[in-house]
């Protein structure tokens, strides 16, 4: 139990690394995120004076809180259709670029991951490929149920998910090269052939 404790602190360690390099280096950082550049200080002030609370914003908005009438909803997908259409996510009183809590929760939160993979590692059986393919595949399977659905619905650039793509599936594959090496296979029980007697 603690070597599988360990690996998966090894493993979180190791995805950690990865993900910092990759949205930190100036080859993969910027994929997907695009500059307003000397409209910048145009649209900073038109949301420091209309968006005072913090939250992500849809626009343009509904009340989806009861049904639409024919009418609001066929005025809506005009002006829908008309666009600009996005999601803004805003932080009106601004902050640090990079606080320790946050980092302290992306750590925690890729440790949980991790320990999820090592119980499923100390579960299966099989080769060591076949443990790595399988942790890999946790890191494609989050891709696939986040990212791509971001990029589906909302219209996230498709840059931004291949971001993801190339930290999550990357990522866990190298974590899984460690862990899948510590983490013991289970055993697989073994059936006698010997003929059962009344």
């Amino acid at each position: 139990m603690k070597r599988n404790l360990l690996a998966a602190l090894l493993g979180a360690v190791i995805f950690f690394a990865w993900s910092a390099f990759v949205h930190m280096n100036p080859l993969t950082g910027p994929m997907g995120l695009s500059m307003l550049n000397d409209k910048e200080e145009v649209v900073m002030t038109a949301v420091r004076e209309n968006v005072p609370q913090p939250g992500l914003y849809f626009f343009p908005g509904m009340d989806m809180t009861k049904p639409m009438t024919k009418e609001a909803e066929a005025a809506w997908t005009a002006k829908y259709k008309a666009g600009p259409s996005g999601l803004l996510l805003v932080q009106p009183t601004g902050g640090d670029p990079m606080m320790t809590s946050q980092l302290v929760v992306g750590f925690i939160s890729t440790l949980l991951c991790a320990l999820i993979a090592s119980f499923i590692l100390a579960a299966t059986a099989g080769s060591f490929a076949r443990r790595v393919a399988i942790v890999t595949s946790l890191g494609l399977f989050s891709w696939l149920a986040i990212s791509i659905q971001q990029w589906n619905w909302y219209e996230f650039p498709f840059a931004f998910a291949a971001l993801d793509v190339i930290n999550q599936v990357i990522g866990w594959t190298l974590a899984g090269l460690l862990m899948a090496k510590m983490i013991k296979p289970a055993t697989l029980p073994t059936h006698s052939n010997q003929p059962q007697t009344a």
